[in-house]
């Protein structure tokens, strides 16, 4: 095989990259209001593995990245389930928008990209949590698109 030449994974459509990029900015916020035994508590995921994930960037099984989002919330649900394009809402919450808090969520969000590009470009160290606040922004406003209406 020829160096440039995808993978059949790295061509998938969800790549273990991707999520495991996505997964670890989650922990890594989260982390401001769990500790790691109370998410294996919580989870059911070592508390190793999780510090693995989120310090190392470890990769890991889909079922432990769906397990930490569920424990987690829309919050860290949303952004997994953005890199399909979809959105979390749970199944007894009446569709409401709130359209001033997505703003405000958003424009947080739009800030970090608005900063690492202040320069006019974005380099190798600043694509990291450019990328993450482009996920979180499409987890955002996708119920809004009509793309969310379907979801």
């Amino acid at each position: 095989m020829i160096a440039s030449e995808p993978s059949a994974d790295e061509a998938s459509i969800v790549g273990r990259d991707r999520v495991r990029h996505v997964m670890q900015g989650v922990l890594r916020a989260a982390n401001r209001d769990w500790t790691d035994e109370a998410l294996e508590a919580a989870s059911g995921i070592k508390a190793r593995a999780i510090k693995a994930y989120r310090v190392e960037g470890k990769e890991m099984p889909l079922s432990a990245a769906l397990s930490l989002a569920v424990v987690l919330g829309a919050r860290a649900l949303n952004p997994l389930l953005a890199t399909i394009g979809y959105v979390a809402r749970p199944l007894d919450e009446a569709e409401q928008l709130h359209p001033m808090q997505i703003v405000a969520d958003s424009l947080r969000h739009f800030s970090t990209i608005a900063s690492a590009a202040s320069d006019g470009r974005i380099d190798h160290t600043e694509q990291p949590s450019c990328q993450e606040a482009a996920d979180m922004i499409i987890a955002t406003v996708l119920p809004l698109s009509s793309a969310g209406k379907a979801a």
